[in-house]
């Protein structure tokens, strides 16, 4: 049972390998490691509700492997999941709606937990040097961790109606 596939043309996969680089880079600036980056850049561009990891393969170049450490991270932090095709054997990956707000959360949450840990050690150093290094810290993580509490909450906000 194969799947009826449509082969884009020489344009649209130069726009798609255009877009792919463009969102994989990003992805990379905000800490995404490499690979990870590229897959999930595809997944987001898939024409189709996910891909296949020979399509990954196809599409990016890498090898299986790469493929299979890139989805245990993706599917550990439930950014994607694997299903299964009727018909095939092949995992397929797709990508989890609504999953962008829960990872900025956890990303702003972290700012307590840096703002805390520069607290706390602040109270147990003396070096002159390294506390104005840790006050900034804290202040600067304090200041954000204030501020996104507001943002995070109007986004449930926006988000429940």
């Amino acid at each position: 049972m194969g799947r009826d596939v449509t082969l884009p043309s020489g344009d649209a996969v130069g726009r798609r390998d255009e877009s792919l680089e463009r969102l994989s880079g990003v992805l990379e600036a905000v800490g995404f490691p490499h690979v990870i980056a590229r897959v999930y850049a595809a997944l987001t561009l898939a024409e189709g509700e996910g891909l296949s990891t020979t399509e990954l393969i196809g599409r990016l170049g890498v090898s299986k492997a790469s493929i299979s450490n890139a989805m245990q991270f993706l599917v550990g932090t439930e950014l994607v999941e694997r299903y299964r095709v009727p018909g095939t054997r092949e995992a397929h990956y797709r990508m989890l709606k609504g999953r962008w707000g829960d990872v900025l959360s956890r990303k702003i949450a972290a700012t307590g937990h840096i703002r805390r840990i520069a607290e706390e050690i602040l109270g147990s150093t003396n070096s002159p040097i390294a506390r104005e290094r840790l006050e900034e810290m804290h202040d600067v993580y304090a200041f954000f961790e204030t501020e996104f509490e507001g943002v995070i909450r109007r986004f449930n906000e926006r988000n429940a109606s």
